[in-house]
This record gives C-alpha cells, sequence and structure tokens, in this order.
C-alpha cells in the first residue's frame, strides 16, 4: 500500500452509523445546501417556525426548510477540526454548498457589534489545512458561492461588510500583536473555523462560504463584549431574516 494512502472514508463511517438506525444512505434525501450555524443563530431559526419536524440524524442532525427540502440546517461543531469532520460526513451525504453562520470578534475600527460580515477567505492560524495538504497562508470561500449570496443581500438592502478574515485554534489566546498584523492585511475579525470548513470543501470539491454576526470587538481600549446591548440580537434577526427570504 502506498504510504500516501488515505485509509479511512467518512462515507464508510455514516453508512455504517445510519444501518445501526435502521437507515441506508442510499434513501437519505439529502439537501443540497447547507447551513452550519451556532447555537442562537439556530434558536432564531427555531423561533420563526421555518423549519420542518424532520430531522436527518447525521452529522448532528439536519433539518430542512419548509418548502424547500433542498435547503438544510446544522448546529455547528466548534473549531477547525470540529467544523471540517462535520463537512466530510455533511460532504460524504452529498451535500454539494457549505455555509457556516457564526459569531466573529470585530478588529477594524470601523466594525460595529451586531453587523454582518460575508467573507472572501480566512488567514490560516490552525493545524488542519497543512494536513490537508495546503499549507497556504489564505484559505479562500468559494468565490462563486460568496458572490450569489453577496448579490442576494445587496439586493435585498443588507448592509454587510465583504473581504477576509482570520482564522485561529486559540479564541482565548488572541493578543494585541496578532490583531495588529491582521488588521494589517484588512482581516475583518477572527473566528475559530472557516478554514477547517474551507479546506475540507476545496478537498473535497464542493464549495463553502461563511457569514458573520459580530459580538465583540476588539480595539485599543480592549475587548468589548456586545451581548448584553442587544446589538448581536439584532445582528441575529437581520442575518436570519434575509436567508428566509433567500430560501
Amino acid at each position: 500500500m502506498d504510504n500516501n494512502h488515505v485509509i479511512t472514508d467518512p462515507k464508510y463511517l455514516i453508512t455504517d452509523e445510519l444501518k445501526r438506525k435502521g437507515l441506508e444512505i442510499s434513501e437519505l434525501k439529502m439537501p443540497k445546501k447547507v447551513y452550519l450555524a451556532v447555537t442562537g443563530i439556530v434558536k432564531e431559526f427555531i423561533n420563526r417556525e421555518v423549519l420542518d419536524s424532520h430531522i436527518i440524524p447525521l452529522a448532528g442532525g439536519v433539518m430542512t426548510f419548509k418548502g424547500n427540502s433542498n435547503v438544510g440546517l446544522v448546529k455547528s461543531h466548534l473549531g477547525s477540526p470540529g467544523i471540517a469532520i462535520q463537512a466530510e460526513d455533511l460532504i460524504a451525504a452529498g451535500v454539494e454548498e457549505l455555509i457556516h453562520l457564526g459569531f466573529v470578534g470585530g478588529i477594524q475600527s470601523n466594525l460595529e457589534i451586531g453587523g454582518l460580515i460575508l467573507t472572501e477567505g480566512a488567514f490560516n492560524d490552525t493545524g488542519i489545512a497543512k494536513l490537508y495538504g495546503y499549507d497556504e497562508q489564505i484559505i479562500y470561500s468559494n468565490e462563486q458561492l460568496t458572490s450569489e449570496i453577496r448579490s442576494d443581500l445587496l439586493e435585498k438592502n443588507i448592509d454587510i461588510k465583504c473581504g477576509l478574515h482570520w482564522t485561529t485554534d486559540a479564541g482565548y489566546l488572541e493578543t494585541w500583536g496578532q490583531v495588529k498584523k491582521y488588521r494589517d492585511q484588512n482581516a475583518l475579525c477572527v473566528e475559530m473555523e472557516a478554514v477547517g470548513l474551507f479546506t475540507v470543501a476545496r478537498y473535497r470539491s464542493v464549495k463553502a462560504t461563511a457569514l458573520y454576526v459580530i459580538s465583540d470587538v476588539i480595539d485599543e481600549s480592549g475587548w468589548q463584549v456586545g451581548w448584553s446591548a442587544g446589538s448581536v440580537d439584532l445582528g441575529i434577526q437581520k442575518l436570519v431574516g434575509a436567508i428566509i427570504e433567500m430560501t
């Protein structure tokens, strides 16, 4: 056997997992597009009663949208390695487009808590990309999918910032030196998942991008967390409302 031959296979594992639940992977009607969202955003979708009650028992439980079973929603796993495994399972089941919906810390002075960001790619401060063979400074989102979402949001007069951001594996170890470094390279914000998602999507030849709500801001005065003022909730509502209109 070749030393570079990959022994493990996500499709084999999920097929076995489904069989133990009495299901065949060939019988699953998987959505072609899946949003991987953090808990607070998932709750907003549930509260708006736009999701079907049926749950596909895969990757943490995929829910589809009422009236459009080709679009799904799942609670995202934490960190680049976590969301990479989740993406592998979804892709192995037939998903073709993956969109992360999360919270980020803004690092540019013109950003406000509750604002929305559509990323074009992430500065790679993780270990996952190298393991997949992409030892690069920036792991980009899919240009076509990102452009389509940008156009849809702008048509709905949703105010968004577009650009690069920074993904780190150490969410509680962001230093002022790092913030200045990525600021100087025009990174808009920082989070922990995008590189993992974009890496797997690129490796498996599917599309992926990400939309974020700014939940906090890091600047010269320190770390400003925005949950108590209600601005984050307004950002979540704006984001979820726009996605429902696009679905």
